[in-house]
């Protein structure tokens, strides 16, 4: 019997796929991964969504309110752990989305639960002091390495943040594949994320800009990006400090908001990973896999 074009195909492509993965560890979101957006909604405050696009899920905890002004578009579910009492508004008929409005969804506190703990987790941890000052290259292999729960992070303190429109920061990963943390010192006061972020050898989810202050004004603003096909890059977590985002572009995720109303306005769009990276036992199962599928395409061949 010959190997059918098919079965060659669906090798070929598997080879492929497993060649252009990256080989590391992403970061340990769990129920988190479902989301681009989780508000933490504390109080009844509410996330304004005005004149933007999400691409992915949104959750809001709490008694949190949206309120949907635009033209705006949610390519995903909007997911309230609350119960309905009237806490979505849509107030532009030109919106597209959100696919569905859910109450009573357990996942997102569940979420919320993750990326506090990990924010206030990594943000305990002693990392290389790092001032993020104009354009620049930052190696994750100069990061301190700390190994938490089996995961690998290479950690960075920040204790200067000045960036501009139009420099950029290229993040390039080890040969590990270790999450880089950034977590920003509690003395640096209010935040402005400017710029852009291009990562070689790494994924969205294997970069976390970690704030784990209280009350602080942290704000996303890249200008819609000056570089072509660029955009700030990894996941923000802010549990505890005032989130915002303005005509930003964001591949990753923005998560946090606890200290009053989250705005992500003025044309900004937010990209969910699509998926996290796997971990380095999983390609290998994978590689095994495809190694077996090639010697039974092989014995075929011959039969035929």
């Amino acid at each position: 019997m010959k190997a059918g074009p098919l079965s060659v195909a669906i090798f070929g492509s598997a080879l492929i796929c497993l060649s252009g993965v990256a080989y590391g560890d992403s970061v340990p979101l769990g129920a988190a991964s479902d989301y681009a957006v989780l508000y933490e909604g504390t109080g009844g405050d509410t996330l304004h969504i005005t004149n933007v696009s999400i691409n992915g899920n949104i959750g809001v905890g709490g008694t949190g309110k949206v309120q949907f002004n635009g033209p705006g578009t949610i390519n995903g579910r909007l997911d309230f752990s609350a119960s309905s009492s009237g806490q979505f508004h849509d107030t532009n008929g030109m919106n597209a989305g959100p696919t569905s409005v859910n109450y009573n969804v357990t996942n997102v506190t569940s979420a919320l639960s993750t990326i506090n703990s990990l924010s206030a987790t990594l943000g305990g941890e002693a990392g290389t002091s790092l001032a993020i000052n104009g354009s620049m290259t930052i190696n994750a292999s100069s990061g301190t390495l700390d190994i938490v729960g089996g995961h690998r992070y290479r950690v960075f303190t920040i204790t200067s943040y000045k960036e501009n429109d139009g420099k950029l920061v290229t993040i390039n990963g080890d040969t590990a594949g270790d999450i880089v943390v950034f977590n920003f010192a509690q003395g640096l006061g209010n935040v402005n994320l400017r710029g852009d972020v291009k990562l070689n050898g790494l994924s969205d989810d294997q970069v976390v800009w970690n704030f784990d202050s209280s009350g602080k004004n942290v704000n996303l603003n890249t200008n819609a990006s000056s570089h072509a096909n660029l955009a700030f890059q990894g996941d923000i977590l802010g549990p505890n400090d005032v989130l915002s985002m303005t005509n930003a572009n964001l591949d990753g995720r923005f998560f946090g908001g606890d200290s009053g109303d989250m705005q992500i306005v003025s044309g900004s769009t937010v990209n969910q990973p699509l998926t996290t990276v796997p971990e380095p036992s999983s390609l290998l199962l994978l590689g095994s896999g495809l190694v077996g599928m090639g010697g039974v395409l092989r014995r075929r061949a011959r039969l035929a």
